[in-house]
């Protein structure tokens, strides 16, 4: 484990501030879950919580369900990386989400587009090799209203509101099997 050189005093409600810098550097921000370990030594680790992550057997099963019936990939990303992806031979589980995802987290609105670099979707070199064009991406909110990830829907062939809808559709089954106290 790394040291950090901060020490924090915990206040008369037992809470700890976990400073702004290690925030930034660890993409944590307000209304993120944290999910705390404690090891035989005393220590407590604080580590963000990804209930999309969680399930992603389940996701990836469900991402190749998907893709069969809307006739596309299916990538599912929770907020920061991509949890899982309905082709096998696309090794981008893991990846950071891309410029395009992250309009989605603030604009909270499906959005469709055509790129000749998915890199917009999926912050990785490579994937610009996936042959891809059209992308639906959709948000997953949770019932309580926190944004959980994406659903993106990509194509060779132009996509519709027939896709979209499937896209809508999953992202909101999605939300109803992950809950976040």
């Amino acid at each position: 484990m790394k040291a950090t050189g901060i020490v924090r005093r915990i206040d008369d409600l037992g809470r700890v501030v976990v400073p702004k810098e290690l925030r930034d550097s660890l993409k944590i921000t307000e209304g993120d879950t944290i999910e705390i370990f404690t090891a035989e030594d005393g220590e407590i680790v604080l580590k963000k919580y990804s209930p999309m992550a969680e399930l992603s057997d389940v996701m990836t099963s469900y991402a190749q369900t998907l893709s069969s019936a809307a006739g596309a990939s299916v990538i599912i990303t929770d907020k920061d990386t991509v949890v899982a992806t309905s082709n096998v031979d696309m090794d981008i589980n893991q990846r950071p989400v891309g410029d395009r995802v992250k309009q989605v987290f603030d604009e909270r609105r499906t959005i469709a587009f055509k790129s000749n670099a998915p890199s917009e979707v999926v912050d990785y070199p490579e994937f610009d090799n996936f042959k891809s064009r059209n992308f639906i991406v959709t948000p997953v909110i949770s019932p309580a209203g926190d944004f959980l990830g994406t659903v993106i829907l990509a194509s060779e062939s132009e996509l519709s509101d027939f896709e979209s809808k499937i896209a809508e559709t999953a992202a909101s089954f999605i939300a109803k099997q992950v809950e976040v106290d």
